[in-house]
């Protein structure tokens, strides 16, 4: 059964400035570690990937600029990256885009960096999943007494919607079974809700109320929520 006119539909929201510049460097890191490191024999995945418990803390941050998966693989991450991130930026604004990305990035590696000292033998990390994981539960968790339409398949509450990222990024841990992944994974949602809720704490001073949600992370009117229980204060 088709869904009401008015109901609007979970889809790839416009390309916005930030997440167009994110993708083309995360895009031009990728080409540039297969030139250096299949071509050149120059160890770019071992220097910039996120070693458990290593003294490398600068890896804490470039384990997002080098990935080892498949082409494809990465180039389906970067459309994830657009479909999470470009509705957050439409609603809270450039800056805020740029904070929750090193905030996700963070989260996702802090967890792992500080397992390296107690597991021994703990995988790298690398890739850039946190951006999209940290940027859905950051969207989503600040409509979460909303409802959201799925790509037109589904409609589910914006809670619901973070439960199904947690199984699938699961179903991600079984199959590769890298639970520096995992922990990554789950560290950059967390870093994303913490984000919101950081942001929506009272403040003295003028408030400053978040944009109209715009793009792919749309919101239903009249979900389970009441107006009382949304953020009063958006900085």
């Amino acid at each position: 059964m088709p869904l009401q006119p008015s109901r609007p539909q979970f889809v790839f929201p416009r390309m916005t400035s930030v997440v167009k510049t994110l993708l083309f460097a995360l895009l031009g890191c990728y080409v540039l570690q297969l030139v250096l490191e299949g071509w050149l024999g120059i160890p770019v995945v071992g220097l910039l990937a996120l070693t458990p418990g290593g003294i490398g803390l600068w890896q804490l941050l470039t384990y997002v600029l080098v990935d080892v998966g498949h082409p494809m693989m990465f180039l389906l991450g970067l459309l994830f990256i657009w479909w999470a991130l470009s509705p957050f930026e439409l609603s809270f604004g450039r800056r805020a885009t740029i904070q929750l990305c090193l905030v996700a990035t963070l989260a996702g590696a802090l967890p792992v960096y500080l397992l390296g000292f107690f597991l021994a033998g703990s995988p790298p990390l690398f890739g850039s999943s946190v951006l999209w994981f940290g940027g859905i539960s950051a969207y989503s968790w600040s409509h979460r007494n909303s409802v959201m339409s799925l790509f037109g398949m589904a409609t589910m509450t914006a809670k619901q919607f973070l439960l199904l990222m947690v199984g699938l990024s699961f179903l991600m841990f079984l199959a590769s079974k890298n639970h520096s992944h995992f922990i990554a994974s789950l560290g950059a949602m967390a870093g994303g809700i913490g984000y919101i809720r950081w942001m929506s704490r009272p403040r003295s001073g003028p408030r400053i109320r978040k944009r109209a949600p715009r793009g792919g992370f749309r919101v239903i009117d009249g979900g389970a929520g009441r107006d009382s229980e949304r953020p009063k204060y958006l900085n």
